[in-house]
């Protein structure tokens, strides 16, 4: 992992990870999960493997265990977004010019060593949750929710 790439994981997780508690999430690092009702909300972030970016995406279903596309029954407790049809999903994005290039996502590249670009992002992020909870809840999509099954 670079030093950009673990200033950043350290900033969310001081910052994002509490949101997303608040929300009524569980997680400890990259994937989360929220029972709600009848439902599970499922969200994670996975980072660029040339490193400076990052992406959140989400997704929810009802309760219970899937069957996998290769047959397999996966249980409820270890289900992840990447196991949901991408129909099912959204991912949270960064708006204008500083939008991640490759994945539509966050860009960090370049913050260098200064913890504080890491905690302003962190916090930007924190703050469009909101979104990421009314579209799980509604299927409503704000300004920087890209549902999958829309149009790029």
């Amino acid at each position: 992992m670079s030093r950009e790439g673990g200033l950043m994981r350290r900033a969310l997780k001081h910052v994002v990870v509490p949101a997303l508690k608040n929300l009524g999430f569980a997680g400890r690092t990259s994937s989360f999960r929220r029972v709600d009702g009848e439902f599970l909300d499922l969200l994670s972030v996975q980072y660029c493997k040339y490193g400076g970016e990052f992406i959140l995406e989400f997704a929810r279903r009802d309760r219970g265990p899937m069957q996998a596309s290769w047959g397999a029954m996966v249980p409820e407790d270890k289900l992840t977004v990447a196991y949901l049809s991408s129909r099912l999903r959204a991912r949270l994005e960064q708006r204008g010019r500083t939008m991640g290039p490759s994945l539509r996502g966050f860009r960090y590249a370049g913050f260098g060593e200064d913890p504080q670009r890491y905690e302003l992002l962190a916090n930007e992020v924190a703050g469009l949750l909101v979104q990421v909870d009314a579209w799980l809840k509604t299927k409503q999509a704000g300004p920087n929710v890209h549902p999958f099954d829309a149009a790029a």
